[in-house]
């Protein structure tokens, strides 16, 4: 269940970043490099499972972007900046993104430069995301974006193994971006994928699958924290790799037995746990949705997608917001 749902949403954003060709002619301009952040000790692992754990991570799409109209909603600079201020604000200081093809709604010919407006809002660290391995321009955006101390590594592509892309192509976007910033680099699909001999553990500098227990039928906070532990324990056990959790959470609404609050109790519980993870995800992201919608442009349940941020699309907090980074 949890593949289909995935491919549905990935396939729509697919379609929403082909929009992009032709919005790279204007390289970004970089904001200030200077700034001093932690470098990478002479164990790489070790630096990279440091940071994991030291950072409260969240996963990152813009608001006010909307891949399902026509033409495609970007968000403003403006945007990112309130958007990143009201991250930080409740204590996240990593970032992850998805893209870095988001094109600037008020300079259409630009990509936005979320890793540099991420480094000015004071984050640590980000992990910027390329959403499509195929596209040339994208990557080399993404490559300007490695300039910035707080980029501190890339995740090329997600949920798109052999449905937007090949393995020989993803490796040779990763291979690139390791080559010519120096940085660590890795991919992301759902746990299930990460199979014995599976290619994504000998291709990633760490490990950073997808892991939702709603998708695998837990709806109960305590449930659900056991069954994310119990699958990051086993795939702990069998890599010497970091591992961080790219995508877990708890959807608030959209199916029977999802609210605010147990959203809540899931990272709470989550927090008393070794599990290291990214927060799925900072907003609501209203486009999303399972299926297709009944002539009346509503959707019935489940349809727990517009649901996963620990804010609303309009950045009002959501009962996990202001604990999530003040666990222990």
């Amino acid at each position: 269940m949890g593949g289909q749902v995935h491919s549905r949403v990935c396939l729509i954003v697919a379609a929403s970043i082909l929009l992009l060709a032709g919005c790279f002619p204007t390289p970004i301009t970089l904001r200030d490099t200077s700034v001093e952040t932690a470098r990478p000790a002479q164990n790489a692992d070790q630096y990279l499972a440091t940071l994991f754990t030291r950072l409260c991570w969240v996963a990152y799409s813009p608001t006010h972007f909307d891949p399902t109209v026509s033409p495609t909603r970007w968000p403003s600079e403006e945007d990112v900046r309130e958007d990143l201020r009201v991250l930080h604000g409740v204590g996240f200081d990593g970032l992850v993104t998805y893209s870095s093809g988001y094109a600037n709604r008020d300079a259409p010919d630009q990509v936005l430069d979320i890793a540099g407006l991420a480094q000015e809002a004071g984050f640590e660290g980000v992990i910027v995301g390329v959403w499509d391995p195929t596209d040339a321009q994208e990557l080399q955006a993404a490559e300007q974006a490695s300039l910035y101390p707080v980029v501190v590594g890339y995740c090329v592509g997600n949920e798109g193994l052999d449905e937007r892309y090949d393995l020989d192509t993803l490796v040779s976007a990763m291979d690139r971006l390791r080559r010519t910033t120096g940085k660590p680099v890795s991919t992301t699909e759902q746990v299930h994928d990460y199979y014995e001999n599976s290619p994504l553990w000998t291709s990633s500098d760490w490990v950073f699958p997808n892991a939702h227990p709603y998708f695998s039928g837990y709806r109960d906070p305590r449930e659900a924290v056991g069954w994310t532990e119990s699958v990051f324990e086993t795939l702990d056990s069998v890599s010497d790799k970091p591992l961080i959790f790219k995508e877990v959470g708890l959807p608030s609404g959209g199916d029977a037995d999802l609210s605010e609050t147990r959203q809540a109790e899931y990272y709470r519980l989550l927090g008393d746990t070794d599990v290291t993870y990214v927060v799925f995800e900072a907003f609501d992201a209203p486009w999303k949705h399972l299926g297709q919608p009944e002539p009346d442009g509503t959707y019935s349940q489940p349809d727990p997608e517009p649901h996963w941020g620990i804010f609303t699309s309009d950045r009002t907090p959501k009962e996990a917001a202001t604990d999530i980074c003040s666990i222990p």
